[in-house]
Formats: structure tokens, sequence, C-alpha cells
């Protein structure tokens, strides 16, 4: 059986003319990628924060005898 279709296929459909993605696919595209990793990676959200908060910690302790020592020159 031979199948004609697969060596000539139909010709688009009129009016299916590429115009670029329209703005509400763009963003539901984006809220997806957005909340996509949000659900699949939420149990693990609370640790990686907490990792987070305790780095910006010990940066805030480092900084703040510079931040005194420049803040006393200028006071």
């Amino acid at each position: 059986m031979k199948r004609d279709w697969d060596r000539n296929p139909l010709p688009p459909p009129d009016g299916s003319d590429d115009k670029g993605t329209d703005p509400i696919s763009t963003f539901l595209l984006l809220a997806f990628l957005t909340v996509a990793p949000l659900i699949y990676f939420g149990s693990q959200l609370r640790t990686i924060e907490a990792w987070l908060v305790t780095a910006y910690g010990v940066v805030e302790a480092w900084l703040n005898p510079i931040r005194d020592w420049f803040l006393g020159l200028l006071g």
C-alpha cells in the first residue's frame, strides 16, 4: 500500500501564516516555567531558603566591621 501523503504532504490551511506567538501564550508559558519548578522542588525550598539566610548572615557578619569603620569615618 502506497502512502502518498508521506511524500507529498498537504499544504497548510488558509490563514495559518506564522505571525509569532501571541501574548497570552507567552504569559502562560512563562507562568508554567515559573510555577512548575516551585511545585516540583517544593519540599527542598525550605532547605535552600535556610541555607541562603545563613549565608547572608555570615556575609553580613563579615562586612559589619567594615561598614562600621567606614561610617565612623564619615560621621
